[in-house]
């Protein structure tokens, strides 16, 4: 008798099935349900939440007011430096004294040598445009006496702008201090002056013998001497002019100063930063630049920050492996103008300039910084020490035309409620103000409304 064949999925095996589809379609319900939200849900999420103030906390901190710029590390107004060489006789050749790279002009520097004379740095704005001797005058004389003076020389009356004797003696004292001979008229004006003594001389012993004569004539009983009269007039008018002559001859010989040996500089010491000529060349065009012999620090400020700085005041900057330097402030000066050609004066720039002194620094720190650009602080203000601050935004006027702020004192029944304390402020910057008040909720750690 043969056996009935069984279906593979009957008997237990259906029963697994069923309860693992059911399994699976449960998982998924839930799964679904995750995702499926009912109108009234989606609207419960969606909902604004209750509206609250936007507050900060009551602070304590160091308020600083500070004025930020920025500034170039440079020696300060490069100028190329020209010598006039119009009045050299022969070609201008450099022969000597050509200076290196970072060597610093004083007053009676040399600062080259031409042809063999010297070229003698000397401090004043007006640059040597003539040569100067005895009896010129003008404003570059009374600069050359000024100059002179400074360095401890007798130049004859310092309010005067007359090139004196003095001021040529004092010429002359200059030149032998650098080492030189001064300038003077040559063997030319020596002799010169030898035949000028030799013609005083001469008419002096003139007017001798025509004084001898009127005596022998008066003596001799003589009536009329008027010949004797006119001897002695033209051995005087001879004397005179003989005189003048001497004069003229002691001046010739006398130190005078050759516009291509001496070079003014509006301020000194100056630092040498280029060189273009060397020992044998034909000195044309500029010689060297040069510039402040100190290293500055040059930015500007808006008028509003030039007017809380002084001269004086410190500053901070990175050096150059980012520790912090002390500077201080030189200068703080108007903006520039320029004439517009019609008598009026047009402003190039509405910012200050500032110029502050970096402060000591090592021959490192001074090659690393030179020419670069830093972030330089000046702090104006400060309060003492750490104070309780809030940002200027919760501050309001009261109608006292005080100052209040608007503190957190939530409860149960309202989690924003505020109220508004009297407060009276410091000092504000960088978006903080100082704020006291002898409410004791006002605190460091307190909540105060912002915005809302």
């Amino acid at each position: 008798m043969s056996k009935k064949k069984q279906h593979p999925w009957a008997g237990k095996r259906l029963v697994a099935l069923i309860a693992a589809v059911a399994v699976v379609s449960l998982l998924a319900g839930v799964l679904i349900m995750q995702f499926l939200v009912s109108p009234a849900e989606l609207a419960a999420r969606t909902e604004a939440p209750e509206p609250g103030p936007v507050t900060a906390v009551v602070e304590e901190r160091v308020i600083e007011n500070v004025v930020t710029t920025r500034g170039e590390v440079t020696y300060a107004d490069p100028v190329q430096v020209a010598v006039d060489t119009a009045f050299t006789e022969g070609r201008p050749i450099v022969t000597g004294q050509v200076p290196e790279v970072g060597a610093v002009f004083e007053a009676a520097s040399v600062a080259l040598e031409v042809v063999g004379r010297p070229v003698i740095v000397l401090p004043g704005e007006l640059p040597s445009y003539r040569s100067l001797s005895i009896g010129m005058r003008g404003p570059d004389v009374f600069q050359l006496k000024q100059a002179l003076a400074a360095l401890g020389y007798w130049a004859g009356d310092p309010e005067s702008d007359l090139f004196e004797w003095d001021t040529s003696t004092a010429v002359g004292e200059l030149f032998q201090r650098v080492g030189y001979s001064p300038s003077t008229g040559g063997p030319e004006a020596t002799e010169s002056l030898r035949m000028a003594e030799n013609s005083v001389r001469s008419a002096e012993t003139a007017v001798t013998v025509a004084n001898a004569a009127w005596n022998a004539a008066v003596a001799g009983g003589a009536t009329d001497l008027s010949v004797e009269n006119a001897g002695i007039t033209e051995a005087k008018a001879a004397r005179s002019d003989a005189y003048a002559a001497l004069e003229e001859a002691q001046i010739a010989v006398q130190p005078t100063l050759p516009s291509g040996e001496v070079l003014f500089m509006p301020s000194l010491p100056r630092r040498v930063d280029e060189v273009f000529v060397k020992r044998g060349d034909a000195l044309d065009g500029p010689a060297m630049t040069v510039s402040g012999a100190t290293l500055t620090i040059q930015g500007t400020v808006s008028s509003q920050d030039a007017e809380l700085l002084t001269p004086g005041m410190p500053a901070v900057y990175a050096g150059p492996g980012g520790e912090e330097l002390t500077a201080t402030i030189v200068s703080i000066d108007a903006p520039t103008s320029k004439s517009s050609g019609e008598g009026e004066g047009e402003q190039t720039s509405d910012r200050y300039q500032l110029k502050l002194d970096p402060g000591s620094l090592s021959d490192e720190q001074i090659s690393e910084l030179r020419g670069t650009n830093v972030r330089v602080t000046i702090p104006v203000a400060s309060t003492e020490g750490t104070v309780m601050a809030v940002p200027l935004a919760a501050l309001s006027a009261a109608p006292d035309g005080g100052n209040r702020v608007e503190i957190l004192v939530p409860t149960q029944a309202d989690p924003f409620a505020t109220e508004t304390v009297a407060v009276s402020v410091g000092l504000a910057a960088g978006g903080f103000v100082e704020i006291k008040s002898d409410d004791a909720r006002i605190e460091p750690g307190a909540k105060v409304v912002v915005g809302r």
